[in-house]
């Protein structure tokens, strides 16, 4: 993906720009949204339950991240009834981050809101990244964008970048599908690696 990325001229936008063009291309999308997680800790200012998780209060982040969402439930709920959907691939790396264990847990909320989550090992795009490079940070929007989210040294998003190129859009498109093939259910993941584990409060 990144070879193809790096063959392409996109559109740099900055945070606010790259929110308001994603939801207006979602309006209008015409296949499956996928987003690739590879980075292994983010920073989430502006979530409730992840500075929670920030300032060491474990329970305090689960029980936020716990609350009902009616407006998530009824954007997933929308993008279905458009025949798209929101799949997330997440590859994790052993051992968990601190941030990764905070992200699992909030994202099993997410799942249950309607989310389609699989999850997989690091190794098993081991040979992919020493062909192509690491595996980028990617909202596939059907068949019309693919935007390459950026984030600064922290680990914050500052904005992303456009493609609309149609060979990248499926290039990308093609290479996500066939890695959430390879991966594991959320669910099985979650009960196996992740329930009952917090992190080390020295991290926090």
């Amino acid at each position: 993906m990144r070879d193809l990325l790096r063959s392409a001229r996109g559109e740099r936008l900055g945070l606010a720009e790259y929110d308001a063009d994603f939801y207006a291309t979602v309006e209008s999308v015409d296949g499956p949204i996928l987003k690739t997680e590879r980075i292994q800790t983010f920073r989430e200012p502006g979530s409730p339950s992840w500075e929670a998780f920030a300032k060491g209060c474990w329970e305090e982040a689960l029980r936020i991240a716990a609350e009902p969402n009616p407006e998530l439930v009824r954007f997933f709920q929308q993008l279905e009834s458009r025949g798209s959907g929101l799949r997330r691939l997440r590859i994790v790396e052993p051992p968990l981050t601190p941030y990764l264990i905070w992200e699992l847990h909030f994202l099993r909320y997410r799942s249950n809101a309607g989310e389609r989550i699989r999850v997989l090992d690091a190794g098993l795009v081991g040979e992919l990244e020493e062909d192509h490079g690491t595996v980028p940070e990617l909202m596939v929007a059907g068949r019309q964008a693919v935007y390459e989210v950026r984030y600064d040294e922290s680990g914050t998003p500052v904005g992303a970048e456009k493609f609309v190129d149609p060979a990248v859009v499926e290039g990308c498109r093609t290479q996500v599908l066939a890695l959430l093939n390879k991966a594991e259910s959320f669910d099985s993941y979650f009960v196996r690696e992740v329930n009952g584990t917090r992190p080390p409060t020295a991290h926090l």
